[in-house]
């Protein structure tokens, strides 16, 4: 995917980084941009010696345009994996070096082990339905493991005190107003008033979150890597940890499934998660918040389209744009002007 946040490296200073990192007698072999992602260039580099291959993830020069969120985010999903490798049992990569000085290129970098298998999007539609379950499972158990990593604030990663918030709600209603104020800037054509009113009529629902849990928002099937063990596929590791944040688990729910209008469509996913996390039922205030956050998401997709293509950008702008007026018609917003 073309976007103009992504900083390519030439193939001589991509060599350049493996020697600073791995020693002057890293021999690498082919080295292969990796198309799928929309936001960083990423490389995949093999080594000859080691008779193996490392992802190598550039982040965005500063400076570049971007929304608010975004800045600087590229140690938010380095921590992540440091996280979940001493606390669960998701297979994530390890990281295998970084640097965030930017004195040997102009932005953030990381080298991490490379994951072998394929993204779930690539092979779900050859999969049987029993195995597509049986990942939607697999999911929830590993969505429910993120979620037990607890934070001491609500909010995105920051070492800034007053962006540390102490109540879900706080956060949540910061990071939409600032989201909001990016799109304005970008001129982007949103039912701002509704956007707001839906935002405050539903504000109740966000109250009995009291626990700051680890969110990634961005667990589609895109970064969900499976692989074939002979006898149905698995999944071999979960990646992209820079939109995480503090807050409420159930906000994962709309990004793993962002073309789902209602979680309880994805009756194998829903029903183990709740099984798995002790909750009986499904309940109002949880469909509410699934249409909050699901708003969010496609807000964020309609904001941030001013770094793709023409054609690319007017399609997602479009649905998403479509997507919150069907999620404006669920949480009950008032009418624009």
């Amino acid at each position: 995917m073309k976007s103009r946040t992504k900083n390519q490296l030439s193939e001589a200073k991509i060599r350049e980084l493996v020697k600073i990192h791995f020693g002057a007698q890293c021999e690498v072999g082919e080295i292969r941009e990796l198309k799928g992602g929309m936001f960083n260039a990423i490389y995949r580099i093999e080594r000859i010696r080691e008779k193996d291959a490392v992802i190598l993830k550039v982040g965005v020069i500063p400076g570049t345009t971007l929304l608010t969120y975004e800045r600087d985010i590229m140690p938010v999903e380095v921590e992540c994996y440091r996280r979940i490798r001493e606390q669960t049992t998701v297979p994530v990569p390890e990281v295998l070096a970084y640097d965030f000085s930017k004195k040997n290129i102009k932005s953030n970098y990381f080298f991490m082990t490379a994951l072998e298998g394929e993204p779930f999007s690539k092979v779900m539609k050859k999969m049987g339905q029993e195995n597509v379950d049986k990942i939607r499972e697999e999911l929830a158990g590993y969505l429910f493991q993120l979620h037990g990593i607890k934070g001491s604030y609500f909010g995105y990663f920051t070492e800034d005190k007053s962006r540390q918030y102490a109540t879900w709600k706080a956060a949540f209603f910061q990071m939409f107003e600032q989201l909001l104020e990016d799109a304005r800037e970008h001129k982007v054509r949103l039912p701002y008033k509704r956007i707001s009113a839906a935002l405050r009529q539903n504000a109740k629902y966000l109250e009995d979150v009291k626990e700051p849990s680890l969110v990634e928002y961005d667990c589609h099937e895109g970064n969900i890597f499976v692989k074939d063990t002979g006898h149905g596929y698995t999944i071999e590791g979960i990646l992209d940890f820079e939109r995480a944040f503090w807050g409420d688990p159930m906000a994962d729910f709309p990004t793993a499934f962002v073309f789902t209008d209602d979680i309880r469509k994805e009756k194998a996913f829903l029903s183990a998660y709740l099984r798995i996390s002790g909750k009986k039922v499904y309940t109002e205030t949880d469909v509410k918040k699934y249409q909050l956050y699901r708003m969010y998401i496609l807000t964020i997709m309609a904001s941030e389209t001013f770094r793709y293509g023409f054609l690319y950008g007017k399609l997602q702008g479009a649905w998403a744009k479509w997507g919150i007026k069907k999620c404006l018609r669920e949480l009950g917003g008032g009418m624009d002007a």
